[in-house]
């Protein structure tokens, strides 16, 4: 799925920073979204698993840091329950 994010949105994904990918898990997700945005246009090709990944570390939690920047990141293109 190809999402367009605004530089809002990817600032919220940018504030996780890249030395923590190696620490896996919500981290290790959002430095490869990092990685893989189009700087000059905001495109974002999400995979199966990171969709997945994605509504998991939003809902499946408990309510905090990372779930408040994945909804602000996504919730306009993949809706208020992040594609659940």
């Amino acid at each position: 799925m190809d999402v367009t994010l605004t530089a809002s949105e990817v600032a919220e994904i940018d504030k996780q920073h890249p030395a923590t990918a190696s620490d896996g898990g919500f981290q290790g997700l959002m430095v490869s979204l990092q990685k893989r945005i189009d700087r000059a246009s905001g495109q974002l090709q999400l995979t199966a698993d990171d969709l997945r990944r994605i509504s998991m570390y939003a809902f499946d939690y408990k309510n905090g840091g990372w779930e408040n920047r994945l909804k602000a990141a996504f919730s306009r293109t993949l809706g208020s329950k992040l594609g659940r």
